[in-house]
């Protein structure tokens, strides 16, 4: 599970700093983009356990 979250924390790193190489609020839309990977993550894995 934690190789799946950093893969896609590195992807969704890349993806943002190739649209907003140049501005100053790359970083706060790669913190939600993330976060909201992450809740997705963390429901499904829940949901498969059940």
């Amino acid at each position: 599970m934690l190789i799946l979250v950093w893969f896609v924390v590195c992807i969704i790193f890349f993806i943002v700093q190739l649209i907003l190489e140049g501005s100053g609020h790359a970083l706060e839309v790669f913190a939600l983009l993330t976060a909201i990977a992450l809740f997705l993550i963390n429901k499904l894995s829940k949901k498969k356990i059940k």
